[in-house]
């Protein structure tokens, strides 16, 4: 039985008994009372027997009165019912009940025997009779005392027995009571007292260092729960002290095997212990002593360096010695140590120990030396990679800069200095003629020769696949045109590698430190700036950079903002120029052709903006809404039931370089219902210096398509009769460069005639631009040209006013003088 029911079942049993003593005591307390009341009913019965004899005496002695003597009868009736109540407990109640009668009886007769002397005399006088009769009366009265009496002492002999027997049950219900309470309470003692005793043995014994103690286990209460806890915490506890003794045997493996110098110190840095690797490190040195540093102080060894390192290990002592001080937790440090065979870097750590009671004053921190050699290498070698060109050798960008810091800090700020940004001309064209291998070969050649031929103090660096940049210092005995020369030199002369030799040209720009001293991306971007000034001039020549480029540098990217406010502002309009049968003078179609309606400037030429279009990218968003607007004009001119015309639209090579061009124009032709047979994509030649097999794969989509492909500006770029060959071109555009000069000069005569027979061969139309006159007009119909546009015919019109000309189906030019060379569309309108 378990302890807890045990002690319910003491603590119910107890319970019980009291409650028994509880209802005992009670009945015997209310018996008492009883019996107590009943006593006092039987002297009042005596007291009023008393009152009655008394009263008795008085009416045998006088003449009693009718009412008292009702009353007298009365008292004694009242009297023989209640000793008649008691007949049954005390016989002798029955007794006197009945001498009050004798005496009522003897009252009535003495009575009237005096009633009838007092008739018969004068002078009162009591009788012998009337004596006799008094004193039975005496008697009965005597009797009924006695009777009485001996009721009382009855009862109170049943009282004395009722209180024994009253007495005699508490007394054993008592008893049961404490017997249940020893009972239970010597249980719970004999339950608790053993296995305590044992479990306190066995804690004393386990705090004296004894670890095999067991206590025994008997029963299934709670005592022997906890005694077979108690013996699997000890067995635990054994298995603990076996693991921690393994774990502690495994740290020490463990922090031997660690690629780190570990030692102990002590809170003067007295060095305590060191692992094997620290060991190791002495031995590898030329030290024999197995406890290598063991025993010494780390400061005093530290503080006692002299040589190269000296000054690391005196930041090193003096880190230690805030940490054993406390004043911080740890402390690192990283220092060189070289080898003479090889160069070495350590990672110091110190941590301070945070002792306890019994190792106060005795640990004081570990200190960790790791060996950081191969990520000091490592960074040596991305450093050379961050700053060095991988190519040439030579400085990168950043290299250039750190280079320029490292200059000016040694020699100071030169206002002579002069810094030079070198683009080498046409390095496309030879990684393409001769191969990528060829073109390194040539950028190596001219690194080579930049650092053999230019002066000391010169620095030099590769920006990009073309770009040098050279920093020229300035002196007495050169000026800044003789140094630049000599650069010039140096790229004017052949490159011959191998088999091969290579001609290049340079275009360049350059400024000049001058007194303001700026930081050297500052420099770098004045450079920039010049090139970008310099660039399409003649081979050779170099710009000098001046505060009106960075101003008009400035105007570039303020007009690339506006430009982009303008796309979502929407600030953009198409002007449709048309395309004549020259024969007839019949619009066959027209060429969409931009324009920015600018809220400032007012109207703004394709040539004040696209340029810089290009160069910030914005070609392309501008050339993809060129393409939707000209769509969605032609979806009007439609549904107003005009005769249509194709419409040619511009595309930049920056719009075929995501590689989903055609999925937008057939976006553009399915939204607007267009039929792609209305729709000509003018592609300049510039698109051919991108070219690949995405793009190939484009411009045959597009044709797939339905829309026609016309070749633009033939014959001033890029193009080539292979290209023609390889691409789907419906129609080619002579450059109006060769139709203007038509008529004074046979070449731009013969080169039209020869576009001519290229385009019949290739089944392809011809479209003459920059007609200007009649005159020009008749020598393309002479050469064969069929299709022309240019101001003789219509300069590009509005939208309304193009919408005008469909509707009114004139024929061009809209002028009464054939020889003009321009006309207006009020004019034209007028003359309708």
């Amino acid at each position: 039985m378990s302890l807890r029911r045990l002690s319910r079942i003491s603590i119910i049993a107890c319970l019980l008994g009291l409650a028994l003593l509880l209802i005992v005591g009670t009945n015997s307390l209310k018996q008492m009372q009883t019996k107590q009341e009943e006593i006092l009913e039987l002297i009042a019965i005596q007291g009023r027997i008393d009152a009655l004899s008394v009263g008795s005496d008085a009416i045998l002695v006088n003449q009693p009165h009718p009412a008292l003597w009702t009353a007298f009868l009365g008292q004694a009736r009242s009297m023989q019912q209640a000793l008649s109540e008691m007949t049954e407990r005390f016989p002798s109640a029955r007794r006197a009940s009945r001498n009050i009668d004798y005496l009522i009886n003897a009252l009535e007769t003495a009575t009237a025997s005096a009633a009838e002397v007092t008739a018969d005399t004068a002078q009162p006088t009591i009788p012998l009779r009337s004596r006799v009769i008094m004193n039975q009366v005496a008697g009965y009265g005597i009797a009924l005392t006695g009777a009485l009496e001996e009721v009382i002492i009855q009862h109170q002999a049943q009282v004395a027995r009722d209180a024994n027997w009253i007495a005699a049950v508490f007394a054993g219900a008592a008893t049961v009571f404490s017997v249940f309470c020893l009972v239970g309470f010597g249980l719970l003692f004999k339950r608790i007292n053993g296995p305590l005793q044992a479990l306190s043995k066995a804690a004393r014994r386990v705090e004296g260092g004894e670890y095999d103690v067991r206590v025994p286990v008997s029963g299934s209460d709670e005592f022997a729960d906890v005694s077979r806890t108690f013996n699997h915490m000890l067995d635990q506890q054994g298995d603990m002290v076996e693991a921690l003794s393994s774990a502690l045997a495994n740290s020490r493996a463990l922090i031997n095997s660690l690629p780190a110098h570990i030692a102990l110190l002590d809170g003067e840095g007295k060095v305590v212990d060191v692992n094997d690797q620290w060991r190791h490190f002495g031995t590898s040195n030329e030290n024999q002593d197995p406890d290598f540093g063991v025993g010494s102080n780390y400061l005093s060894v530290c503080r006692d360096v002299i040589g190269d390192c000296a000054e690391e290990a005196f930041e090193a002592a003096d880190g230690l010695q805030s940490v054993l001080a406390g004043d911080r937790d740890s402390f690192a440090l990283e220092y060189p140590c070289h080898s003479p065979d090889q160069p070495r870097w350590f990672r110091m750590m110190a941590t301070r120990l945070t002792p306890d009671k019994e190792t106060e004053g005795m640990l004081g921190a570990v200190v960790m030396h790791v060996d950081i050699t191969e990520r000091k290498l490592a960074e040596q070698e991305l450093k050379l990679h961050a700053y060095q060109d991988p190519l040439t050798g030579l400085a990168n960008r950043l290299g250039f800069i750190e280079a320029f810091a490292r200059h000016t800090g040694q020699h100071g700020w030169n206002p002579e200095d002069t810094i030079v940004l070198l683009d080498i001309r046409e390095m496309r064209n030879v990684n393409e003629a001769h191969g990528y291998h060829i073109g390194d070969r040539l950028l190596i050649e001219l690194a080579r020769r930049l650092e053999d031929r230019l002066w000391n103090r010169t620095l030099i660096g590769r920006l990009s696949g073309d770009q040098f940049i050279v920093l020229l210092p300035g002196g007495h005995a050169s000026s800044p045109h003789d140094r630049l020369e000599k650069v010039t030199d140096i790229f004017h002369q052949p490159v011959q590698l191998s088999e091969t030799v290579i001609e290049i040209a340079v275009d360049g720009g350059f400024t000049l430190l001058g007194e303001k001293e700026r930081s050297a991306e500052v420099l770098l971007h004045e450079v920039e700036i010049a090139l970008h000034e310099n660039r399409g001039h003649d081979k050779g020549v170099f710009r000098l950079y001046d505060s009106e480029m960075y101003r008009r540098a400035q105007q570039r990217i303020n007009l690339a903002r506006e430009l982009r406010q303008a796309l979502e502002d929407d600030q953009f309009e198409l002007h449709y120029q048309p395309k004549v049968d020259l024969a007839t003078g019949t619009m066959i179609g027209c060429e969409a052709l931009i324009r920015w309606m600018h809220p400032d400037r007012g109207l703004q030429m394709p040539g004040q903006f696209i340029p810089v279009a290009e160069q910030s990218q914005l070609i392309g968003p501008i050339g993809d809404w060129v393409l939707f607007q000209a769509c969605r004009d032609l979806r009007e001119w439609q549904a107003a039931n005009l005769d249509l015309v194709r419409v040619s639209v511009n595309v930049s090579v920056d719009q075929f370089r995501p590689g989903d061009f055609p999925e937008k124009v057939r976006e553009a032709l399915e939204i607007h219902g267009i039929d792609p047979a209305a729709l000509t994509l003018e592609i300049t030649e510039s698109v051919f210096s991108e070219e690949s097999e995405t793009l190939n794969r484009q411009l045959n989509d597009l044709h797939q398509l339905g829309v026609k492909l016309s070749l633009d500006d033939f014959g001033t770029g890029y193009s080539s009769l292979l290209y023609l060959q390889r691409y789907p071109f419906d129609e080619i555009k002579i450059d109006m460069g060769f139709v203007r000069g038509i008529l004074d000069n046979a070449f731009n005569r013969n080169i039209v005639s020869m576009i001519l027979g290229i385009s019949q061969v290739l089944g392809a139309d011809i479209v003459a631009e920059g007609v200007e006159n009649a005159a020009v007009r008749d020598v393309l119909l002479e050469l064969g040209c069929r299709i022309g546009q240019g101001y003789h015919y219509s300069m590009p019109l509005e939208v309304e006013d193009f919408r005008w000309l469909l509707e009114k189906h004139s024929r061009l030019p809209l002028t009464l003088h054939p020889d003009a060379t321009s006309n207006s569309m009020t004019s034209g309108r007028s003359a309708q």
